[in-house]
C-alpha cells in the first residue's frame, strides 16, 4: 500500500429500494408468480452512455439516464485517462427518486494525480418487466484491509443486472469486483489501496425480474504480473440476445487482489450489444499472476 496523505471527500447518500405490487378487495387476490412461470424475452431495448468532462478533479461521478418511459435494468462504468491513479467507487441504479439512470463514480488515489481523466456511465433500459425488484446488502463500516458482500434475488425473480459502491475511507479504497457467484447472485470486492484507519462500508445491489428469457456465459485467463500494466477481458452473448448486467471477478493472493483497479466493466456498444468486457489496472509493483473473468448475462 501507498503512503500518502488525506484528499478531498465528496458526500454520497445510501438507501434501499424494493419495488412490488399487491392487488386486494372482495373475491379478487393477486396470483402469485408461478415457479416455472416460462420466461420472457425484454422489450423496449434501450442502451445509453454518458461520460463527464475531462478534468483533474478529486472526485468525479456522472450518470447514464434512460429515455421516458424506461426503466434501467443494468449499467456498467469505464474510467478514461486515469494513468493508475483513480480507483472506482460505485457502478450501481441511482437511487429513482433522481430518476431512472445508472452511476459511475470514481475519486483520485491519496494526494491524486496532475491527468485530466473522466468516467463513463452505461445504462441498459428497457420497458419495465415484471416483478422488477432493486434490493442491496451493505457489509457494515470497519476498518478491514479488504470486506466483501452478497445480495441474492427475492423469491421467484433472476438477477438481471449487478453494481456496487463504497461508503466511507474515500480515495483510499476502491472496487476491485463486481460479480456473479453460483446460484446467480451478485457479489461486489472492495480493498484498501493505501494506508488508512477509517471505517468503510461496501454495499452490493442486485436489480431483479420475473423469469426472463436469459442465458449466463463467462470466460477468462490467468495473467502475468507487469507484461502490461492494463489487462482486458471480453464475452460474448449467444445470437438473438444482448448484455444486460456485466460481472468481473478476480482470483489470486490477497496482497494481489488488494492491488488490482479495475477501470472498465460494462456491455461494449449500441451497435454491437452481444458483447461485456472488463479491464482491470496492476499498481506497481504487483508480483505475482492473477486471474480475470469476465461474466455477461444474455437477455432475449
Amino acid at each position: 500500500m501507498i503512503h500518502t496523505p488525506a484528499s478531498r471527500r465528496p458526500l454520497l447518500w445510501g438507501t434501499t429500494l424494493v419495488l412490488g405490487a399487491a392487488l386486494g378487495g372482495q373475491g379478487l387476490m393477486a396470483a402469485p408468480a408461478s415457479a416455472d412461470a416460462r420466461p420472457v424475452a425484454v422489450s423496449g431495448y434501450r442502451y445509453v452512455e454518458k461520460a463527464g468532462p475531462f478534468s483533474s478533479s478529486a472526485s468525479q461521478n456522472v450518470s447514464a439516464s434512460c429515455p421516458r418511459g424506461k426503466v434501467v435494468l443494468a449499467g456498467g462504468a469505464r474510467i478514461e485517462s486515469g494513468g493508475q491513479r483513480v480507483l472506482l467507487r460505485g457502478s450501481y441504479p441511482a437511487h429513482p427518486f433522481f430518476g431512472q439512470k445508472w452511476t459511475a463514480w470514481a475519486q483520485e488515489a491519496g494526494s491524486g494525480t496532475s491527468n485530466r481523466w473522466r468516467i463513463r456511465a452505461y445504462a441498459i433500459c428497457a420497458d419495465k418487466p415484471a416483478g422488477l425488484t432493486h434490493v442491496q446488502s451493505t457489509a457494515a463500516f470497519r476498518s478491514s484491509t479488504s470486506r466483501s458482500a452478497l445480495r441474492s434475488c427475492p423469491a421467484r425473480t433472476k438477477l438481471i443486472g449487478l453494481g456496487a459502491r463504497v461508503l466511507g475511507a474515500d480515495s483510499r479504497v476502491g472496487l476491485n469486483s463486481i460479480g456473479i457467484t453460483p446460484g446467480m447472485v451478485a457479489s461486489a470486492r472492495a480493498a484498501k489501496m493505501l494506508r488508512t484507519d477509517q471505517r468503510w462500508a461496501l454495499v452490493s445491489h442486485a436489480v431483479c425480474a420475473e423469469p426472463l428469457d436469459l442465458a449466463f456465459r463467462q470466460t477468462g485467463r490467468w495473467m502475468s504480473p507487469g507484461s502490461l500494466p492494463t489487462k482486458t477481458v471480453e464475452k460474448s452473448c449467444p445470437r438473438g440476445t444482448r448484455v444486460f448486467g456485466t460481472g468481473l471477478l478476480l482470483n489470486g493472493g490477497e496482497s494481489t487482489l488488494n492491488r488490482l483497479i479495475p477501470v472498465a466493466l460494462h456491455p461494449t456498444s449500441r451497435t454491437d450489444p452481444r458483447h461485456g468486457t472488463a479491464t482491470v489496472s496492476e499498481l506497481p509493483g504487483t508480483l505475482r499472476p492473477w486471474y480475470l473473468k469476465t461474466q455477461v448475462i444474455c437477455v432475449r
